[in-house]
């Protein structure tokens, strides 16, 4: 592995909202070097209506912008009263308080020549304002022009916006082939590292008999999802599943943040065999999965869903679990283990296939696959990236 490296990590999300890659990859490297964690920037009109609506309160605006998670693990929150505000001068001195407060950060925490990673294309002027990097990484894991909510100009802002950012940078790392395809002609240096799975956290939730009580509650068999509950996911397909399948309990956990389909999501809610659970802490989730008979991947068949690479696969496989999902590339890999609905009609009877696939030797079939793809060894393998690169740097600062 990587060591005795400065990393910082500018990413998309908090560090305790719902876990996705970039705190898998930034805990694992943290084992041999220091990571900074910074969280995503605040925009002003969201920051005064955090205020109005009470989310916000003056002992936030004096908090301290590090805290420490491990022993070489940080977060930076950049402070409040610095949001982005999109005219001068307000614009020109909350961008300066925002760069002073983060060099002051790495000046506390002795962190000068790091590796840089920068997760969406609205970060690429942080290339600009940020101390020289040894390394700039674009790790990018999903489609972003393709989000629900673009207009045209918006996504041709951001499909220009990320073709600077790959222009600027180092490596380029991606998490499916799709994104690979899409990529690699816009930065030679473009590799595909797939997601992974915290895979000793779940053996050791199964070694546990104990199932969290509001999951005992709910009778089985518990069809489950885990993850963000958007609208990327087909809700009219789950309302079906629900109505016709009275026998079944579906289980949701995460973070519900549905607009597109909200009226399907609050019909979903009001059905008798629907259990919304919220969102279950990272520690807890390996217990919850392994309460489950079938993981559900509901995706909508779009554009979108071409491109992404669900960490719930690879956790319900960490479980055992048999999974039900509609036909997606991310999934072609794991065929063997995953019942496919070649469109939504036919996910109902993924699911039946699903639950007949109990066999003990299948169960541990699909954990022997997940035990193949763990974050140590997608760190190991960034860490060989990382290495050329700085190697490859190295050489061209010498024959200049």
């Amino acid at each position: 592995m990587l060591t005795g490296h400065n990393m910082i990590y500018f990413s998309a999300e908090k560090w305790d909202s719902l876990w996705r890659s970039r705190q898998q990859l930034t805990s694992v490297f943290a084992r041999q070097n220091k990571v900074l964690f910074v969280e995503p920037r605040l925009y002003l009109r969201p920051t005064l209506a955090g205020f109005h609506q009470g989310a916000l309160g003056w002992p936030d605006l004096r908090r301290s912008s590090v805290g420490q998670i491990s022993e070489n693990l940080f977060v930076f929150r950049y402070p409040i009263w610095a949001p982005i505000s999109g005219r001068f001068p307000l614009s020109w001195l909350t961008r300066t308080a925002r760069q002073l407060s983060i060099r002051n950060a790495l000046h506390q925490l002795q962190m000068s020549q790091p590796i840089v990673w920068l997760s969406v294309p609205n970060m690429v002027d942080l290339v600009h304002e940020i101390p020289p990097a040894r390394l700039l990484v674009y790790h990018c894991v999903d489609e972003y022009s393709a989000y629900f909510g673009h207009t045209p100009t918006s996504r041709r802002r951001t499909e220009e916006r990320e073709k600077e950012m790959m222009a600027l940078v180092d490596l380029v790392i991606v998490n499916s082939q799709k994104l690979y395809d899409a990529k690699s002609p816009f930065n030679a240096h473009t590799y595909l590292v797939p997601s992974a799975v915290n895979y000793q956290v779940y053996a050791a939730a199964l070694a546990d008999p104990h199932l969290p009580e509001d999951l005992q509650a709910i009778r089985g068999p518990r069809l489950g999802y885990s993850g963000l509950i958007s609208d990327k996911l087909n809700l009219n397909v789950l309302k079906e599943l629900a109505r016709e399948n009275p026998q079944w309990s579906l289980v949701f956990l995460g973070e519900a943040r549905v607009s597109e389909q909200a009226e399907s999501w609050e019909t979903l809610l009001a059905m008798p065999n629907v259990h919304y659970l919220g969102f279950i802490e990272m520690s807890q989730l390996p217990h919850y999965l392994k309460g489950f008979d079938v993981g559900l991947m509901p995706y909508t068949q779009n554009r979108q869903a071409q491109y992404i690479s669900p960490l719930k696969l690879y956790d319900y496989l960490a479980v055992g679990l048999p999974i039900a999902s509609v036909d997606i590339p991310a999934v072609n890999e794991f065929s063997p283990y995953v019942h496919l609905a070649n469109r939504p009609g036919d996910f109902a009877q993924a699911v039946r296939d699903a639950l007949a696939d109990t066999a003990p030797e299948r169960c541990q079939a699909r954990r022997n696959m997940a035990a193949q793809h763990t974050w140590e060894a997608r760190v190991e393998r960034l860490s060989d990236l990382i290495q050329a690169q700085l190697a490859a740097k190295a050489s061209n600062n010498e024959a200049d």
